[in-house]
């Protein structure tokens, strides 16, 4: 990883008042989310993908994408065996329903509705692009 380029994407950031930015070439590829309290007393969840578009059900369940580019782990941590969830499994809005490595820190992701999860699109270990869906979700 080039430590330069990624200062100057986090300068740009600051330069530009950014939220989020991507950047890719040949050899790497970066994104970038800063994290923004609700209001000055919040504290900052470092460990906590936002959500970033209004959660849409339709009849034929909700399909949850990354919010990051990493790696997608259905457990605890890469070592374990134990899924986070399974198919059939009820799941509540906020729910944790895996972890997205980035940069070697880990994310937690949450279910964006509540409902029951129909099926999981991605395998465990499996390296995952921003907007890539994860799993299925059959609202109750």
């Amino acid at each position: 990883m080039n430590t330069e380029n990624l200062e100057t994407l986090i300068q740009l950031m600051n330069d530009n008042q950014l939220k989020v930015i991507s950047y890719k070439d040949k050899e790497t590829e970066y994104h970038i989310e800063k994290a923004v309290p609700e209001s000055s007393a919040a504290p900052v969840v470092q460990n906590q993908v936002p959500v970033q578009n209004e959660a849409k059900v339709t009849s034929e369940g909700y399909t949850q994408k990354s919010q990051l580019v990493g790696t997608y782990y259905n457990t605890e941590n890469e070592d374990s065996t134990e899924p986070l969830v399974k198919v059939g499994q009820k799941v509540e809005k906020g729910d944790r329903i895996g972890i997205i490595e980035a940069m070697k820190v880990m994310n937690d992701i949450q279910a964006e509705v509540s409902g029951t999860i129909e099926e999981i699109l991605v395998e465990s270990g499996t390296a995952v692009s921003y907007d890539e869906p994860l799993v299925k979700i059959k609202e109750v």
